[in-house]
This record gives structure tokens, sequence and C-alpha cells, in this order.
């Protein structure tokens, strides 16, 4: 059973994803967001991709107010609080859920995102090698370079979203022809308008 502490020191813990969440008891919460956020600067920092950034960014925006929720929570609603790692880590049956909520969709764009992530972290130490044996100054080198930094991101971001918008129109289509089928007309059959009349 956790004690409420002090608004203004839940604050000041607050500036560090997992620490406010600490402070005020919750070791099993502040340690997930915690190891969440790190994991996620590790991740930026080892893939070297800028647009990743927005995920640390995100975390610690919900460490912060979810600590100062927390801590602006009355005193009853407050004893009531579980400590419990969040994400669905919480136990071997959680993460068995997990698991098994991964279905052949789900594991399809994971691997995807796995995948890109991997090329990107390979074109990069490729091209690293590759400035050291040519030099900067090389113009064909540094144009491929650009390209594959600036030009070839926007093009598969917008290959993607174009590819999701037809993916919704194709499974709105899909609902609205399967809902012209099944008419209310053609649901009943002569023997159950017979017994209406």
């Amino acid at each position: 059973m956790q004690r409420k502490k002090s608004r203004f020191w839940s604050f000041i813990w607050s500036l560090m994803p997992g620490a406010g969440e600490m402070y005020l008891g919750f070791m099993k919460m502040g340690l997930s967001l915690m190891l969440g956020f790190m994991g996620l600067i590790i991740l930026v920092a080892l893939t070297n991709i800028g647009a990743l950034s927005v995920l640390p960014i995100t975390m610690w925006f919900y460490s912060f107010f979810h600590a100062n929720n927390l801590a602006a929570l009355d005193d009853q609603t407050f004893m009531m609080m579980k400590d419990q790692y969040l994400f669905g880590m919480d136990s071997v049956s959680d993460l068995e859920q997990l698991k098994a909520r991964m279905n052949g969709k789900t594991k399809k764009i994971a691997a995807a995102v796995l995948i890109v992530i991997g090329v990107v972290m390979l074109w990069q130490t490729v091209f690293s090698l590759l400035c050291e044996i040519f030099g900067w100054d090389n113009y064909y080198l540094s144009s491929v370079y650009y390209f594959m930094r600036d030009d070839l991101p926007r093009i598969l971001i917008g290959i993607a979203v174009i590819w999701w918008g037809i993916v919704l129109i194709r499974g709105k289509k899909a609902d609205f022809d399967a809902g012209e089928r099944r008419l209310p007309g053609d649901q009943m059959d002569s023997g159950n308008f017979d017994n209406m009349n």
C-alpha cells in the first residue's frame, strides 16, 4: 500500500521518466517506464534514425503526466492503485496473452519494421566505410547518400501512406458490398413470410 507524498517533489521527480512513479511508491510502474525510455534512447542511438526520436519524447510525456496524475489522485483512489508493470509485462500469463494476440498480420508488420531498421543501420555502416575509402568529396557517393538520407524515406513513407489508404478504401468497399448483398428482404425466406401472415 502506497502513501501519498509531496506534490512538489512528485513534480520534480516526474521530470525523469519513471522516477516520479518510484517516488510515489509504484516501483514496478516506474521501472517499466524508466527501462522503456532508456531502451528507446538506445534504439535511436544505435539505429541513428532521427525520426525514431519521437518515441522517447512521447514516452517522456506519458511518464510525466502519468506521475503527476497519480500524485493528484484523492487519498482513497490512490490507496486502491495497484503497483504493476506497464505495457502488459506484469506476469508470464500477460506475456503469453501478448504472444497470442500477435496474429499473422501483426507479426508481418513487426517483421517489416525490424527489417527496415536493420537495412538503415547497415546502410549507415556501409556508407561510413565507403566515405573512409573514397572520401566525402566524391560527387556520386555524396549524391547517393543525400538521396538515401533525405528523399528515399519520403518516397517510402508516401508509398506506405498511399498503400494504407488503398487498404482502407478496399475494406470499406468490401463492407459496403457485403451490406448490399444482405438486403432486408433477402434475409426472409418464404416460410418466415408465411408465418408472419
